[in-house]
C-alpha cells in the first residue's frame, strides 16, 4: 500500500464541481419494491498531474443502484453523478502516479462523499422515492486500491 501521508499533509482542495449527473426511476413510486438492495459502486481517476502550475485534477465517478430485494436483477432506480476535485500542490513537491492514483481513490473519494450523498437524496425526492441515506465512507481495504500497473484481470 502507498504511504499518503508527505501528500495529504501538503495538498489543499480548491473546488469540488459536478461534472455529470444522471438519475432515472425506472418505477412508479407506489410500485417500489418493499424489499430493496442497494448497490453502490465509485471510481476515481487523475484527469491532471500536476505540473508547473501544481494543480491536481480527480474525477470521482459514483453509481447508486436500486433494485429489488426479490429478483436482485429487477432495476427500480439509480442515481449516477461525476464530481471534479481541483487541489493545489506545493511547487517544490513531486509524486508518483501510482501515489496521485491512490490519493484519488481514497482521499479524493472521501472529499467527494457529502456531495454524492447530497446528489442520491435530493434526487431521490425529486422521483418521490423513499429517502435514502448514503451510508458513511468507509475506507477500501489495502489490497482494495487499484494500482495504476495492475490490471482488470488481476
Amino acid at each position: 500500500m502507498v504511504d499518503l501521508s508527505r501528500i495529504v499533509s501538503v495538498v489543499e482542495i480548491e473546488s469540488v464541481r459536478l461534472r455529470a449527473a444522471r438519475c432515472r426511476s425506472l418505477v412508479r413510486p407506489s410500485e417500489i419494491a418493499e424489499a430493496i438492495s442497494v448497490k453502490p459502486s465509485q471510481d476515481a481517476v487523475v484527469v491532471k498531474e500536476p505540473g508547473e502550475d501544481g494543480s491536481l485534477w480527480i474525477e470521482v465517478a459514483f453509481t447508486l443502484e436500486i433494485r429489488s430485494g426479490i429478483a436482485d436483477d429487477d432495476l427500480q432506480a439509480e442515481v449516477c453523478g461525476t464530481f471534479e476535485l481541483s487541489y493545489r500542490i506545493p511547487d517544490d513537491e513531486r509524486f508518483s502516479s501510482e501515489e496521485l492514483a491512490t490519493f484519488g481513490q481514497i482521499n479524493a473519494v472521501f472529499n467527494a462523499w457529502p456531495y454524492w450523498r447530497e446528489l442520491v437524496q435530493a434526487s431521490l425526492a425529486r422521483m418521490s422515492l423513499p429517502a435514502l441515506t448514503v451510508p458513511v465512507f468507509r475506507l477500501p481495504a489495502p489490497d482494495a486500491v487499484k494500482s495504476p500497473e495492475s490490471d482488470d484481470g488481476e
